[in-house]
């Protein structure tokens, strides 16, 4: 990881996903993600600029049934706190790749229960987060699943690209990233550690440009 890049195969160790099905199957690590949020929602109920909660970023699983109970079940217990706080759910890797003819035909709902897509269809919390995606399909997925599920999206991790062609669908968006808020390593010249470092730079913490859609 340090070394650069950022490969997907790490979010399919056996570590990694025993580590997600705690966290989202039931039992005590679903309540300990809950019990966290519910938290989180307590410390901000009186800042106003705390409006939505993105609970995961990128979950590497493919047990929809699952995550999708989970992410419901964390909402629940955000607006028992904050009523009118927005909650975000997702697909593995907030993956904007499910084809919108298929979403317009079938609903796009298949391994999700009728209970948690009540909960999405007909309340007012929920929002559909996604990141990236090949243009201009991944905005099309987008409009269908909005339509289909009766809520909004957000593209949270955007290139320029699909920046632009969200803002022209009328999507909400943003930028991933404008800085590299780091200075460790190699490419920074191996400065002494810690005095004259911030930082890890791992992931992809130099794949944004700080001068992109900046105007927008």
């Amino acid at each position: 990881m340090n070394a650069g890049g950022n490969p997907g195969a790490l979010g399919f160790t056996k570590i990694q996903q025993k580590s997600m099905n705690y966290m989202i199957d039931e039992g005590q690590g679903r309540d300990d993600f809950i019990r966290y949020w519910k938290l989180m929602a307590e410390a901000v109920a009186d800042h106003p600029s705390a409006f939505a909660a993105e609970l995961m970023n990128e979950p590497m699983t493919l047990w929809r049934p699952w995550y999708m109970k989970t992410w419901v079940e964390v909402g629940k217990a955000i607006t028992e706190v904050i009523p009118d706080m927005s909650v975000a759910i997702c697909d593995i890797g907030e993956w904007s790749g499910l084809p919108s003819a298929i979403t317009k035909v079938t609903g796009g709902k298949e391994f999700i229960s009728r209970e948690v897509m009540d909960w999405i269809e007909n309340g007012d919390n929920a929002f559909y987060t996604w990141h990236y995606g090949d243009l201009p399909q991944a905005v099309q997925n987008m409009q269908a699943v909005s339509d289909k599920w009766n809520i909004p999206t957000f593209g949270t991790e955007l290139g320029c690209g699909q920046f632009d062609a969200a803002k022209a669908a009328n999507i909400s968006h943003s930028y991933w990233h404008y800085s590299a808020y780091c200075n460790t390593g190699a490419s920074f010249g191996n400065r002494q550690a810690p005095e004259d470092t911030f930082g890890a730079c791992i992931l992809g913490w130099g794949s944004g440009d700080s001068s992109a859609c900046v105007n927008n």
